[in-house]
């Protein structure tokens, strides 16, 4: 049984706290259009970053993660001001803290007022990593980029299409793919903080797909354990290509929350050796 992180995916409900929103610059460009990063546990991507006075910490790069977040630690030493708000954390909705940030730097991205989530990521440490931010959505969607895992590098900008494509779905919360399993439509966050595929469980039955299992298995998240069952389905494909079967299965939300969302994909499923998020023409492709 592996260990797995199963990190903030922090659909945040932005009217929980609409009051402890913090205003944020543009963010601009630099000349340092790439970063080398660490793969960690084999689809963790993490790479170094500065928080104001706060320089060479670690972030883990997070599609599914609507806002970024930053640990206690970080925010303790940096003397934030915090206010409480709530988070969509997988399965449930779960209470956080919220603040700003003076100063964010990541390559060539820079964000100064940021508002960002405070909570405890030491269950990284799970999966022997030590995190001191997450990178969401909310900064990474400001540029194109590609993670090339041949060259363990992040490069920011201009790219280059991949041999694969898939139209991607974007809004004010998440990334969407459309996939298919056994010919049934899925509807998937794009989510570079997960192992691979991970499903709504009794929706994946509601849309009659047939899945074997092969064992239990847990994550670490935020408050405690996420328990999981690891399955095959017969045929997964993403952009009429095929994909890892392997998928891991979790409770669905109560209804309501997340209504039409079937799960979320994590980029190891592609087995890409590089993998490009275009946001200019809102596609997602990726060459094996």
């Amino acid at each position: 049984m592996r260990r797995i992180a199963i990190r903030l995916v922090g659909l945040l409900l932005l009217s929980q706290i609409a009051t402890a929103k913090a205003p944020k610059d543009l963010l601009q460009k630099s000349t340092n259009d790439e970063l080398s990063f660490e793969l960690v546990s084999g689809y963790l991507v993490v790479v170094d970053g500065n928080i104001g006075p706060l320089h060479g910490l670690k972030f883990v790069l997070d599609t599914g993660a609507t806002h970024s977040a930053v640990s206690n630690k970080v925010a303790d030493r940096l003397g934030l001001r915090h206010l409480t708000g709530k988070v969509f954390n997988i399965d449930k909705m779960v209470k956080t803290e919220w603040a700003a940030i003076p100063e964010l730097e990541l390559g060539p991205i820079r964000g100064t007022r940021v508002p960002v989530m405070v909570t405890d990521l030491d269950y990284f440490k799970s999966v022997g990593s030590h995190v001191d931010a997450v990178i969401g959505l909310d900064l990474l969607r400001q540029k194109n980029f590609s993670i090339d895992f041949a060259d363990k590098r992040v490069r920011f900008g201009r790219i280059e299409t991949g041999r694969h494509s898939t139209p991607m779905l974007s809004d004010d919360i998440s990334l969407r793919v459309d996939a298919e399993a056994d010919g049934r439509l899925l509807h998937l966050i794009l989510d570079s903080g997960a192992p691979g595929p991970m499903m709504y469980e009794e929706r994946l039955e509601n849309r009659a797909v047939d899945y074997r299992i092969v064992e239990e298995d847990y994550g670490n998240r935020i408050e405690g354990i996420l328990r999981l069952t690891r399955a095959r389905v017969r045929r997964l494909q993403l952009g009429g290509r095929e994909i890892d079967h392997t998928v891991f299965l979790t409770h669905s939300p109560a209804k309501g929350e997340l209504d039409g969302i079937d799960g979320f994909l994590g980029l190891t499923a592609l087995k890409a050796r590089r993998i490009n998020f275009d946001f200019e023409t809102n596609t997602l492709s990726w060459t094996n």
